[in-house]
């Protein structure tokens, strides 16, 4: 190899890594431009950014989430019309574009598991949000997931499981709720799925002393819920007024 072809090989290289880095910039821009405007609302404008930012550096996983998670936020539960299948459809296949380089990614999961959810895909939803709850450990919001998605199967009246599954979901869920509350105590809406699960756990009972037992159970967690509820309600409102005042 000659001298000169040394050179024009070394200003290429030269080329090809300003060029990348260009691009890499020019996509940070763009994904930039696209959360100003997810968070505006402009979804379809939103999505238009972050394709070009993914498109300039297929390795800014940042760009695939918000773009997947735009999509998402452009499907109406149970809408009609082919456009809206469709942002269910790509925002499904993005975030699982972006566990196929990163598999533990707990934005793409748990955007998966919300989507899934969305669309009544129930099993899927549940088999994500476990997998959400073991990679977030320290999170309640997975677990409450888990115990709020075990209740909305098991009370499904049209195509019910078998009670012995209702009851080793009513199980699951009240378990899983339980986790929620002790990484927040305060979490009224754990507080109503356990209310709920213990009423569905008492529809299956098989006697009466344990019916009324569990019919207890499931008022009490009802009544604490409501008076959680309030208790939330005054402090928000009250650190809403002291962040008037501080103005």
């Amino acid at each position: 190899m000659t001298r000169h072809t040394k050179l024009m090989l070394a200003f290429l290289a030269i080329l090809a890594l300003a060029a990348t880095s260009c691009a890499k910039l020019q996509a940070r821009d763009n994904l930039n431009k696209g959360v100003r405007a997810f968070r505006d609302a402009h979804y379809e404008n939103a999505v238009n950014f972050f394709k070009q930012a993914v498109e300039l550096d297929p390795e800014l996983t940042t760009a695939e989430i918000y773009l997947a998670t735009a999509y998402a936020q452009q499907y109406i539960p149970d809408g009609r019309g082919e456009d809206n299948a469709k942002n269910a459809q790509l925002a499904i296949q993005t975030f699982e574009d972006v566990l196929k380089h990163d598999s533990n990614n707990v934005n793409a999961i748990a955007g998966l598991a919300s989507i899934y959810q969305n669309t009544h895909d129930l099993q899927k939803s549940h088999d994500y949000y476990m997998k959400y709850a073991q990679l977030d450990s320290t999170n309640p919001v997975p677990f409450y997931a888990i115990g709020s998605l075990d209740w909305i199967i098991v009370y499904d009246k049209q195509n019910p499981p078998p009670e012995e599954q209702q009851g080793k979901l009513i199980d699951e869920g009240l378990a899983n709720l339980d986790k929620a509350l002790a990484l927040n105590p305060e979490y009224d809406d754990a507080m109503t799925y356990k209310n709920l699960l213990y009423r569905e756990k008492a529809r299956l009972a098989s006697n009466e002393d344990d019916k009324k037992k569990l019919t207890d159970q499931a008022d009490e967690w009802f009544n604490k819920s409501l008076e959680t509820r309030k208790k939330n309600a005054e402090k928000k409102k009250g650190a809403a007024v002291g962040s008037d005042a501080g103005k």
